[in-house]
């Protein structure tokens, strides 16, 4: 776990023993501020002379500050929002950018990468675990002249340790501990470097995490029209039922092949498996739900990676290539939407073909994602007034799925003798008779996109204070899409021709290409060593796409989306005062997000599959980040981040179907205001003579925001063409809370020694004042529908309070 820090209790027994000052060691011969250097513009620089705005969280500050996954860094980033149901399933958030989650056909906006190799994934970006990590790299703003496309509004970057030359070393660290009203969780990890020779070097990685649940599945019936018959959930009640396990490694080479040239291997592999269900229904309890099948997602991808580096003595060329492969499985409770639709479509409306007799179900997703990626880049070297670099970029990337709904005894329900009618009405041998099957309903999707892209960015010194920088990227994507909906599996959707005939509709396919350039322009003053200004202009970029035929014919959305474009705007100030003790950084933003890509869904009348994407009006973003740290002596250090917004879309528009989004409206999951702050004390020989005492505090806080662009919409409209989606009363501000998600906070508190001899021991104490508040909330209010409290606005709470123990042994 490394050396973690803390402040309340060693200045507590300082003040009751002043033998404990006579104890101390004698203050280190500097109190500065170590340099942070960072990579994030593909050359190594010290961060406080990079002309934009980066947080660096290096593996000292991972390891004091008890990091474990994407959900733990998040909490540190004030820009950074995740918003994610379930561990693994990570929707990122930067700078308020966004119009909501779920929307997995676009390209992401913030782009994720591991080392120099991309690993992006809309809606469910990669959690890596934080194991042997060198350094997390976070850019927010457009990062589209390096790092392409789906950097729109932001970059992650995880780098992780590579092997070294210089000597044997290992460390093995384990953590053990319980959480109130819930279980054990345990945590092993441990990594080994080996000097082969002079020139080759191995290092090796490997972990096991199981975090225990918390949230108890309690007996309850389902949502029924008719109650006397109500099925219970009996036979998968279970306390404590949401159980995180996350398992991998990593391996790699490095060989000094020459004094100018050396290669890398890397391969890293990590799978996660989840059961049970993070959600909280607030009308049954804290921490408790009623759910009807046993629920689990498993997550598991790997990636290879080679990079060759040489010294060309004007330059460094750089060659990367990588595959990443990854696998996701799920399978969630259905039941609440199975019995709705039936009840609303089978039985109010009369539709057979909706009908499975409240027989409930689950929804599954079998998911495939591998990727191709090459990089080949010059960067100049030496103390050339002008400093350039140049690249080339091909990248090839295929996703598939099969997502569907599965209904147990699908086959005995009016559903199915309507879809074996409709069969032989419609297709006679070519379909009917349907195979038996349990899955209702079936979306297969693939899309393969190719991308090339030339980049290069120019730094010029006009002085010696001042210089200015240029990027730009020029890009172009081949893409096609295939997908087919299936109402059930094997007997396609209805499809309504020009003519108004409707026929079975074949597997719809879809393909264009897109290409545009990319612009970046910065300029930085330096007033002296430790004080710097600077200003930028930057642009983001995201890939359009093509909808499906039959949801473009029936004017729910057109057949092409366009892409939409962010322009930044952004000044700071980057400083260290009081010799290098304090480190003051602080930028200011403006953000204009053009031609927004947002989500059509069908009205009332329409079926479900009829969805696609359109382009709506802009919206704008502006706000402040301040990052602040101060050695305030040998034995106190202070931290504070701090994010102030005010995200709203800019202009009146209308989607598709009528329904208005309008000027000043805020976007959806988009807080207003965050703020991170951390303490930590040392006192070197007490408790431990040969090494010190520490404790550290750190506390994260996160404004409210809307968890949907429906909510907003019915707030401020208060209609809302979907019947699904129950709007509140706009003259009611207590019901408008059912869909604001509140803030939160949570604090880790922290005791523990730390050796000269090599090893560490900390007592952990996580959500410190036990809040239960949610970082997400579903928009779903089935039961409504039914006249039930339950299984309205279910959200996901934080890990109740837990206590651990931690060790750290070096060699």
């Amino acid at each position: 776990m490394g050396d973690r820090r803390i402040p309340l209790a060693a200045a507590i027994c300082a003040a009751l023993n002043p033998a404990y000052s006579a104890i101390a060691q004698p203050a280190p011969e500097t109190n500065k501020l170590e340099p942070v250097i960072v990579t994030a513009t593909r050359r190594a620089i010290d961060l406080q002379n990079v002309a934009q705005s980066v947080t660096a969280l290096s593996s000292e500050d991972i390891a004091k500050q008890a990091f474990q996954s994407l959900d733990d860094v998040a909490g540190a980033l004030p820009s950074v929002t995740l918003v994610n149901a379930i561990p693994g399933r990570n929707d990122v958030i930067m700078r308020g950018i966004s119009t909501g989650t779920g929307e997995y056909y676009t390209d992401s906006q913030v782009a994720v990468y591991l080392d120099d190799q991309p690993m992006t994934s809309s809606s469910q970006q990669v959690d890596v675990r934080l194991i042997d990590i060198e350094r997390i790299e976070v850019l927010p703003g457009p990062q589209g002249t390096l790092f392409g496309s789906s950097s729109q509004s932001g970059t992650i970057r995880y780098v992780t340790n590579k092997p070294d030359f210089g000597g044997y070393s290992s460390q093995v660290d384990a953590e053990i501990g319980t959480t109130r009203g819930g279980e054990e969780s345990y945590d092993v990890s441990g990594h080994v470097n080996i000097p082969v020779s002079d020139t080759l070097a191995i290092r090796a990685v490997g972990f096991y995490a199981k975090e225990g649940g918390y949230v108890d599945n309690v007996l309850g019936d389902n949502l029924r029209v008719d109650p006397a018959n109500a099925v219970t959930n009996a036979d998968v009640v279970e306390d404590d039922w949401n159980d995180y396990e996350a398992s991998g490694g990593r391996l790699a080479a490095r060989w000094q092949m020459s004094p100018d040239w050396e290669s890398s291997l890397s391969l890293v592999s990590q799978d996660s498996k989840t059961t049970g269900d993070w959600l909280t229904d607030p009308a049954i309890g804290d921490y408790k739900i009623v759910s009807f099948f046993d629920e689990q997602r498993d997550d598991e991808w790997y990636q290879a990676s080679a990079n060759v580096k040489g010294d060309l003595g004007f330059a460094e060329l750089s060659m990367t290539a990588s595959y990443f492969d990854r696998d996701i499985f799920y399978e969630w409770d259905n039941s609440l939407y199975e019995n709705w639709r039936t009840a609303y479509y089978g039985v109010y409306n009369g539709l057979g073909l909706y009908d499975t007799a409240y027989a409930g179900g689950t929804t599954f997703n079998d998911q495939k994602q591998n990727r191709w990626a090459y990089e080949v880049r010059l960067t100049s070297q030496g103390e050339s007034r002008l400093q350039w670099m140049a690249g080339a970029f091909y990248e090839d990337v295929y996703d598939w799925w099969h997502y569907g709904a599965e209904v147990p005894g699908l086959t005995s329900t009016l559903a199915w003798t309507t879809a074996q009618s409709y069969a032989y009405y419609y297709a006679y041998d070519s379909l009917y008779p349907l195979a038996d099957t349990d899955i209702y309903y079936s979306n297969r999707f693939e899309k393969s996109v190719r991308q090339k892209a030339l980049f290069g960015e120019l730094t010029f010194d006009l002085t010696e204070d001042w210089s200015v920088t240029g990027g730009t990227r020029w890009f172009e994507f081949d893409r096609q899409e295939v997908e087919s909906f299936e109402v059930p599996e094997g007997m396609p959707v209805f499809d309504q021709t020009p003519d108004g005939d409707f026929v079975l509709a074949r597997p719809t396919v879809s393909e264009g290409k897109d290409d545009d350039v990319v612009f970046k322009f910065a300029t930085q003053y330096r007033f002296d060593d430790d004080r710097m200004i600077y200003a930028l202009y930057s642009e983001g970029f995201r890939l359009g796409g093509t909808n499906s035929p039959r949801a473009a014919r029936a004017g729910v959305v057109p057949l092409e989306y366009e892409p939409d474009t962010l322009e930044n705007y952004e000044v700071g100030l980057k400083s260290q005062w009081l010799e290098d003790r304090l480190q003051v950084n602080v930028s200011a933003f403006f953000m204009k997000w053009s031609n927004i890509q947002l989500s059509g869904d069908p009205a009332e009348d329409d079926p479900w599959w009829l969805r696609g994407y359109f382009n709506g009006g802009n919206a704008e973003q502006k706000g402040i980040e301040v990052d602040t740290k101060w050695r305030a002596t040998d034995r106190l250090s202070l931290e504070f981040g701090g994010f102030v917004a005010d995200p709203e879309f800019s202009e009146s528009f209308f989607d598709p179907d009528g329904d208005p989004i309008e000027e000043g409206w805020p976007m959806p999951d988009s807080p207003k205001e965050k703020l991170w702050a951390a303490a930590e004390y040392r006192v070197p020989g007490f408790l431990i003579r040969d090494g010190e005492f520490w404790t550290r505090l750190s506390y994260s806080y996160q404004g409210e925001f809307w968890n949907s662009l429906t909510a907003i919409r019915c707030v401020n409209h208060g209609t809302y063409a979907d019947s699904s989606v129950a709007c509140l009363d706009p003259d009611d501000e207590a019901d408008g809370q059912d869909q604001l998600v509140p803030s939160w906070s949570t604090a880790t508190l922290q005791f523990g020694v730390s050796s000269n001899n090599g090893w560490d021991a900390a007592l952990i104490v996580r959500n410190l004042f036990d809040d239960n508040s949610e970082g997400y909330r579903s928009s779903s209010d089935y039961g409504e529908f039914f006249g039930d409290s339950r299984f309205r606005y279910r959200g996901s709470p934080q890990r109740p309070r837990s206590v651990s123990l931690s060790f750290t042994k070096r060699w």
